[in-house]
């Protein structure tokens, strides 16, 4: 048949001529967008019911520039999830293309589990659970006594599943740090044989040189924010707000403004947390950091 429109799939060129084709679909609504390849959330903060309509007319908006660019919103893979503190949330109905949008409690977004009371208790069941299970399958399958090459299985499959985007999801409770930091206990009794309870996972770590979990995700949103504060990658730059010298001589030249926080799913997040470890580094870290970068 005939191809009228679109591109070889696995092309160079396919997925920047994809990004220009739907580049102008924010313009058509008045709430926030974001964009990530074919993936799109449109997301506002609703405080009245004007607001929940507002919503719903940005959605009839999609729908016509769906038409005029002959593109197609699947409303059978889109969902809502209301984040808010009230006990009684907004019931307004949000409809595409006439079918009513299923309200959840959690949702995954590029990789991310989300939920509704900004925990992350559900992210951290879904990413272990992920890791046991690929390290259950090098157990079963890879049957060598080589601890280099059983580490290497371990760094390049089972880790990275729990590590991915956790500069985000940074868990501050004592039971999902527990929860993620026995993946890699289980590893290294499985990396060096050694199955008995009498045998002390701590002294394993130290043999294998790994660092916990807990350090590593630390060392990661320091990185983070190190670049971001040197313009190497993009960020809030807004949040980075450096400290009045002038009224407050105890930090460093290189320290940033605490945000205040009320709540712990604040207090315990990136630039909160990660903030307030940075002004606590000694000013010596910071030149070394510069320099491994550079």
């Amino acid at each position: 048949m005939p191809v009228s429109s679109g591109v070889p799939q696995g092309s160079v060129l396919g997925p920047l001529l994809f990004l220009i084709y739907i580049n102008d679909l924010p313009s058509h609504v008045q709430s926030k967008v974001r964009l990530f390849a074919d993936d799109t959330v449109i997301y506002l903060t609703v405080k009245s019911e004007n607001d929940s309509k507002q919503l719903q007319r940005d959605l009839t908006r999609l729908e016509r520039w769906e038409r005029d660019w002959q593109m197609m919103f699947n409303p059978s893979k889109c969902n809502v999830i209301k984040i808010t503190r009230k006990r009684k949330p907004s019931d307004f109905t949000y409809t595409l293309h006439g079918q009513i949008l299923e309200t959840i409690d959690h949702i995954k977004y590029l990789g991310v589990h989300l939920s509704r009371d900004l925990r992350w208790n559900e992210h951290v069941a879904k990413v272990t659970s992920k890791a046991n299970r690929t390290l259950g399958f090098l157990r079963r399958n890879l049957r060598t006594p080589s601890i280099k090459i059983k580490e290497a299985a371990y760094k390049t499959l089972v880790r990275p599943a729990v590590e991915y985007c956790s500069s985000v999801w940074d868990p501050y409770t004592a039971k999902n740090i527990s929860q993620v930091e026995m993946v890699q206990r289980r590893a290294a009794r499985w990396i060096l044989r050694r199955y008995d309870r009498r045998d002390s996972v701590t002294e394993m770590l130290q043999l294998l040189d790994w660092e916990t979990l807990e350090k590593r995700r630390s060392n990661a949103r320091l990185c983070y924010l190190f670049k971001q504060a040197n313009g190497l990658i993009y960020g809030e730059s807004e949040l980075l707000q450096p400290v009045n010298h002038n009224c407050n001589t105890r930090y460093s030249e290189h320290s940033y403004r605490l945000p205040p926080c009320s709540r712990d799913y604040y207090k315990y997040s990136f630039y909160p947390r990660t903030i307030k470890q940075w002004n606590n580094l000694p000013s010596q870290n910071y030149q070394l950091c510069n320099s491994e970068i550079l």
